[in-house]
C-alpha cells in the first residue's frame, strides 16, 4: 500500500496552509523534519496555529524518532489506534512503516480487526505485541485502563529487556521497564490526539473513508438461483473476498448455524501468510532464534520466513447473518413443498458463489463446521475434484459434522425450534407473533442454552476455563487472566442472538432430515452424487475432543474409517484423514484456533 493508491483530497472544513519556505520558521522546521514529504495535509491543517504546529512537530517527531522502543511494536500501537478511531489517513501512512518494521499481511490483519475480542490468534503475533494491543485497545476505548493490564503488558517489557540485554542488573531493569512503560503510554495517547485532529478538521478529506484493510478485502451481495436450474434468483448472499495476491489458491469457508462469516476471524490472519515450514509464527523461540536482542524480529517471523498465501471466500449462509432467504412458497405452487434449506442446497450456494465471483477453480479447498460442514461434504460430492467436468475443488475440510441426521437429533431440533418460538406448529415461523416472540426473546433463550453446549467443561471458552481446559489448549492461551475468553463467549452468544430465527429454524429442520451416504434409500443425493462415490482428492475430517462428549469426534472417525480402505485409499481415490482437537468443544477454530490452524495448515501443505 501506498498514500498513491488513495487520493489525497481537500478538507471540507478547514483550508490548509502552506507558508513559503523562510516564511514561517515552524513551517521551515516541520519542512525539516518530513524532509522530500514537505508540508502534509496535516501539517497544512495545523498550521492555522503556527507554534501549536511546532509543538505538534516536536512531540510526534520525539514519539516516532526518539524513544528506544522495537520500532513494530511503536507501529502496532499507532495502527490500533487508528483503526479503533476509524483514521483513515493515519492508517494508510502508518501500514508503509509498518512493513518497513517487519510486520506481515496477516499481523496487519489481526491488528486491523477491531470488532473481533481480543487477543487474537496467539501465534500470530508475539505475547509483548498481543499485551500492547490489549493495552492499546483500553487505553483508546475506555481511558482507564486497569492495573492488571497494566502490570501485564509490563511483565511483556520485563521479559522482553530481559532477553535482548542479559548483562542488565535486576534494578537497571527495573527503570528500562519504566522507562519503555511511559514511552508506549505516550506513543497510544499522542495517536490517539492525531486522530481526534485528523477526523474534526477532516484531513485531505479522509474522515468519512472506512479504515483500509492490509488486503483487497471486498463484501459482496450475490444474487443466486434457490432450487437450480431455477432461471431466476431467490434469495443473496453476503459474501466477503480477501485477495492477498490474484495467483494464490483459494480457500473456502461456510459457517456454523446460528453464526455467520465473521466465525472464521480467528483463523483468516493465519492464512493470509501461513509459514510453510510450519514453526509457529510468532513464537518466543522463533525470534529467540533469530535475535533477542531485537524486538522486529519476532515480528520478521512471517516475513522472512518462506511463506504460503491464500485467497479467502468467506460467506455467510443462506438464512444466516445477512444473507436471506428464499420466500415461502404458497400452496398450489410446483415448489410448494420444497424446503427453503437443505444440505444439498448450501452447497449449490458456494458453488454459485464461486462462479459469480469469476473465482479460479477447483479452488483449494472448501473448509466448514457444524451445518457448513455438513455443506463441505455435500460439496465434495457434487462438486469433488477429479476427472468430473464440473469440479470446483480438491478437497474439502468437514469439522463437528456428520455425514447423515444422528438418531434422535430430529426430535432435538425440533425442541431447539420450540424453545425459540414457543410452538412446534410447523406454521410457527410464517406467524408475524411468534417471529417477534422469537426475535425478543427466543433467540435470546436460545443463545444462552447453545453456548455452554457448544463451549463444555475443559474447553478455553467455557466460564470455567481455567485449571479444566486441557494442557494441549493452554500451551497457546493467554486463556482468562483479564476475561478475554469470556468476551469470546459473549461475541458468540451475541452472533447467536442476531440470527434471523426464520433461518435458524430452516437451517434447523435441513439438520434433521439429511442424508449424504450411499447405503440408504433416503439420500438427499442423486445415484453417482452420494458421498462415497464423489471423485474429491482429499478429505480432512476435524473435530473438538470435548464436542458432544466426544461422540461427534467418534462419528467422524467412523466415517473416516468406513470411507477409506487399506493404505487410507479411499473408496474412489480419496486420501481422508481424521484429527482430534484437544480441549475443544464445537466450534475449535474459536476456543482452539492455534490449533485448529496448526492441524488445517499443514494439511493444506499436502493439498
Amino acid at each position: 500500500m501506498s498514500p498513491a493508491t488513495f487520493p489525497l483530497g481537500q478538507s471540507r472544513v478547514v483550508a490548509g496552509r502552506y507558508p513559503p519556505p523562510g516564511s514561517d520558521p515552524h513551517a521551515d522546521a516541520i519542512r525539516e523534519r518530513r524532509g522530500e514529504r514537505g508540508i502534509t495535509p496535516l501539517d497544512a491543517n495545523l498550521l492555522h496555529v503556527p507554534p501549536v504546529a511546532g509543538g505538534f512537530n516536536s512531540l510526534l517527531g520525539a514519539v516516532r524518532t526518539k524513544g528506544k522502543l522495537p520500532g513494530a511494536l511503536r507501529e502496532i500501537m499507532i495502527l490500533r489506534v487508528a483503526a479503533i478511531n476509524h483514521a483513515s489517513f493515519e492508517w494508510i501512512h502508518h501500514e508503509i512503516v509498518a512493513r518497513q518494521e517487519g510486520l506481515s499481511t496477516g499481523q496487519l490483519y489481526a491488528i486491523r480487526d477491531v470488532d473481533t475480542p481480543l487477543p487474537p490468534h496467539a501465534t500470530i503475533l508475539t505475547p509483548l505485541h498481543i499485551s500492547a494491543l490489549i493495552f492499546t485497545d483500553h487505553s483508546t476505548r475506555n481511558t482507564r485502563i486497569p492495573m492488571d493490564i497494566i502490570q501485564g503488558f509490563k511483565n511483556e517489557i520485563k521479559s522482553w529487556v530481559a532477553k535482548s540485554e542479559p548483562t542488565l542488573s535486576g534494578e537497571d531493569v527495573d527503570k528500562k521497564v519504566d522507562d519503555l512503560y511511559v514511552e508506549a503510554a505516550m506513543v497510544v495517547a499522542s495517536y490517539n490526539m492525531v486522530s481526534r485532529f485528523l477526523l474534526a478538521t477532516d484531513v485531505a478529506g479522509l474522515s468519512d473513508m472506512e479504515v483500509p484493510w492490509p488486503v483487497d478485502k471486498k463484501e459482496h451481495f450475490i444474487s443466486l438461483p434457490s432450487f437450480p436450474p431455477a432461471p431466476s434468483p431467490t434469495h443473496a448472499i453476503h459474501a466477503v473476498t480477501i485477495i492477498t495476491d490474484p495467483s494464490a489458491p483459494w480457500l473456502v469457508f461456510a459457517n456454523s448455524l446460528l453464526t455467520d462469516w465473521t466465525m472464521w476471524s480467528y483463523v483468516v490472519p493465519y492464512f493470509l501468510d501461513l509459514p510453510s515450514s510450519g514453526s509457529s509464527p510468532g513464537s518466543d523461540s522463533a525470534s529467540e532464534s533469530a535475535s533477542a536482542s531485537n524486538d522486529t524480529a519476532a515480528s520478521n517471523t512471517r516475513t522472512k520466513a518462506k511463506t504460503t498465501t491464500y485467497n479467502i471466500l468467506l460467506h455467510s449462509q443462506r438464512g444466516h447473518g445477512r444473507s436471506t432467504l428464499p420466500l415461502p412458497t404458497e400452496e398450489g405452487d410446483t415448489m410448494h413443498n420444497r424446503r427453503r434449506v437443505t444440505i444439498p442446497l448450501l452447497a449449490h450456494d458456494i458453488a454459485h458463489l464461486l462462479d459469480a465471483l469469476h473465482i479460479p477453480q477447483p479452488v483449494q479447498s472448501v473448509v466448514g463446521v457444524s451445518q457448513g460442514g455438513a455443506a463441505a461434504l455435500a460439496f465434495g460430492a457434487l462438486y469433488g475434484h477429479g476427472t468430473n467436468s464440473n469440479a470446483k475443488t480438491r478437497s474439502i475440510v468437514a469439522c463437528d459434522t456428520a455425514p447423515r441426521t444422528p438418531a434422535g437429533n430430529k426430535e432435538a431440533w425440533e425442541e431447539r425450534i420450540r424453545l425459540v418460538y414457543g410452538s412446534v406448529d410447523n406454521t410457527a415461523t410464517r406467524n408475524s407473533g411468534a417471529t417477534d416472540y422469537a426475535e425478543r426473546v427466543g433467540m435470546r433463550t436460545l443463545a444462552k442454552v447453545t453456548v455452554p453446549r457448544w463451549f463444555p467443561p475443559g474447553s478455553l471458552c467455557h466460564p470455567d476455563s481455567g485449571a479444566g481446559a486441557s494442557s494441549q489448549a493452554q500451551g497457546y492461551a493467554h486463556a482468562d487472566t483479564h476475561g478475554h475468553a469470556t468476551r469470546r463467549t459473549e461475541w458468540v452468544e451475541r452472533m447467536i442472538q442476531r440470527t434471523n430465527p426464520v433461518g435458524f429454524a430452516e437451517g434447523a429442520r435441513a439438520l434433521s432430515e439429511y442424508n449424504l451416504l450411499d447405503s440408504d434409500s433416503d439420500s438427499d443425493l442423486s445415484p453417482g452424487e452420494r458421498l462415497f462415490e464423489s471423485k474429491i482428492g482429499r478429505v480432512l475430517l476435524v473435530a473438538g475432543s470435548l464436542d458432544g462428549g466426544g461422540r461427534v469426534g467418534e462419528g467422524l472417525k467412523s466415517l473416516c474409517k468406513s470411507w477409506t480402505s487399506e493404505g487410507g485409499e479411499g473408496k474412489d481415490g480419496a486420501y481422508v484423514e481424521y484429527v482430534e482437537v484437544g480441549g475443544a468443544g464445537h466450534l475449535p477454530m474459536i476456543d482452539a484456533p492455534e490449533v485448529f490452524c496448526e492441524v488445517l495448515g499443514q494439511w493444506l501443505q499436502g493439498v
